[in-house]
């Protein structure tokens, strides 16, 4: 089972993988919202010892939300099972990537 070591453990490690910051509070002050800022992204972090893991739209776009206002992409992390994902909007993936999208 995931825990508050847990979480801040994968929160230090995406500071570091992302060259940014923890968010005191893990994000919850009325700035710096999510839980790790760097230059380019806003990361909110989850974390599982279960098999799955339920993304609501509403997480994700609050997560997106708060990045938006800090002028950043958002990022949302999750580690289930040892193994971490990030999720990424797909717009944002296309940009990351400097692809054009198909007009089909």
């Amino acid at each position: 089972m995931s825990g508050y070591k847990d979480s801040r453990r994968q929160e230090k490690r995406g500071a570091k993988l992302f060259g940014g910051t923890v968010n005191a509070g893990s994000g919850n002050q009325w700035r710096r919202k999510n839980d790790v800022r760097s230059k380019k992204f806003s990361i909110e972090y989850k974390t599982t010892g279960a098999k799955s893991y339920r993304i609501t739209k509403d997480e994700l776009l609050q997560a997106e939300k708060h990045a938006l206002l800090d002028g950043r992409t958002m990022l949302f992390g999750i580690e289930i099972g040892g193994r971490n994902w990030i999720l990424l909007a797909e717009e944002d993936f296309i940009a990351e990537l400097d692809l054009e999208e198909d007009p089909q």
